[in-house]
């Protein structure tokens, strides 16, 4: 027994449902579907995509001016298909099962960008990057600046 005759169970019991909401916080919400919204809190995020069937899997990204991002593609799917940005110069094939990075930049300035599979483009298969904000860094010649690419990576 403790003070006021309460039972250690008793004293521990909030302090469990305290932890478990922060748990759960720290695990995400909300997102709609095939959208993915650029939060991350390291230097460099990744958006993961995922090519199944003839559809990218979010085929919708949103991501904040001046931030670097990766983009690391995964074909899920039984044919080949690429992850293609005419914009920053990418056009990355991938068999079934294979996984690699195919895109790292840093967008100067606020933008749309389309990216497609060249195979499959007419039956649908193509989603936007949005880039939002002023960013930080000088404007370039075109809406984004490519950063050096990682070992693995096909299109420049």
């Amino acid at each position: 027994m403790y003070g006021n005759g309460m039972r250690y169970s008793q004293l521990m019991a909030p302090i469990g449902f305290a932890m478990a909401l922060i748990a759960l916080s720290a695990c995400g919400g909300d997102e709609e579907a095939g959208e993915s919204d650029g939060v991350d809190d390291g230097a460099r995020q990744t958006v993961g995509m995922t090519a199944k069937d003839f559809s990218f899997i979010p085929d919708k990204v949103r991501l904040e001016a001046g931030n670097a991002f990766e983009v690391e593609f995964k074909n899920s799917g039984d044919v080949r298909h690429t992850f293609t940005v005419d914009e920053f110069d990418v056009d990355a094939e991938l068999s079934p099962e294979e996984e690699e990075v195919v895109l790292v930049a840093t967008p100067a300035q606020a933008g749309e960008f389309s990216f497609y599979c060249r195979f499959h483009r007419s039956q649908g298969m193509e989603g936007t990057i949005t880039i939002t904000g002023e960013g930080g860094a000088e404007p370039s010649s075109g809406s984004a600046t490519p950063e050096e690419t990682t070992e693995g990576y096909r299109g420049y």
